[in-house]
């Protein structure tokens, strides 16, 4: 194989590498899809989140956002389809998985969470026939580890039947848990990047590590009618224009090579 066709060689590899980023992005809704996982009878010995795969509340911890629609007695899923004029619930779990025995002085409180924020976000509009994504982040830190912030992801997914909007219905996000907590509204920071703050006792980030401490956040969403045409790119589109992007690049660099050779 010669110079200007090992050359080509890796551009293919590069494209071929963007694609699959760009499909295995789309199929894979949790993340991190390599953290460690755990059970009900062996739990975590530090604070980290939903990642048991046999909760009693829930099943896969790492499933834990779901959307349904409100008033019709339906069950959350991870996917649905939207109907303008409608109301939907949006349902996000969270449990620090670590066993209660570390959250005393005695372990260093490397049971405790601090710091621990959700942020979610939906899609603003969607034309008839589009996928969206329902998201929810969790990030923490442990309070034997204040530096070392993590973060675990899941998305549920939604398809428009007409071109759409989307709204959040102010004061619907509220937290639900055993807790003192138990019941407040949450703040819009919850569509921010910096998010808003879990708790227990109070909305202070601190949630220790324990089934009993345990929740979910739940928010509703409406969707108006949009009379107006909507034209997004599909996602093949996008990955077209990226592989097109690259090659040229890769013809520039290859084209400078030769002149250099020369």
């Amino acid at each position: 194989m010669n110079r200007k066709q090992k050359n080509w060689v890796v551009v293919g590899m590069i494209a071929l590498a963007v694609i699959l980023l760009a499909v295995s992005n789309k199929a894979l809704a949790w993340g991190p899809t390599d953290r460690p996982t755990y059970t009900m009878a062996a739990p975590a010995d530090h604070a980290t989140f939903n990642s048991t795969t046999d909760s009693s509340s829930i099943g896969d911890e790492r499933d834990f956002v779901k959307i349904v629609e409100k008033g019709v007695g339906g069950t959350y899923s991870s996917k649905i389809k939207l109907e303008p004029g409608k109301e939907y619930d949006v349902y996000i779990y969270f449990h620090n998985d670590a066993s209660a025995t570390y959250n005393d002085k005695d372990h260093n409180y490397a049971g405790v969470a601090t710091d621990t924020r959700l942020v979610s976000s939906f899609p603003l509009e969607l034309a008839a026939g589009e996928e969206g994504a329902v998201s929810g982040v969790i990030s923490w830190a442990s309070l034997a580890d204040r530096d070392n912030v993590q973060k675990v992801w899941d998305e549920a997914w939604v398809t428009a039947s007409e071109n759409m909007t989307l709204h959040y219905v102010t004061g619907s996000a509220k937290i639900y848990n055993g807790c003192k907590t138990n019941g407040n509204v949450l703040s819009t920071n919850l569509f921010s990047e910096q998010g808003t703050y879990l708790g227990y006792d109070d909305l202070d980030g601190i949630v220790p590590g324990c089934d009993e401490y345990s929740g979910h956040v739940n928010y509703t969403i409406q969707t108006e009618r949009m009379n107006k045409s909507i034209t997004k790119p599909s996602l093949m589109m996008v990955i077209a224009a990226i592989v097109v992007s690259l090659l040229i690049v890769a013809a520039v660099i290859i084209f400078r090579r030769k002149r250099k050779g020369l």
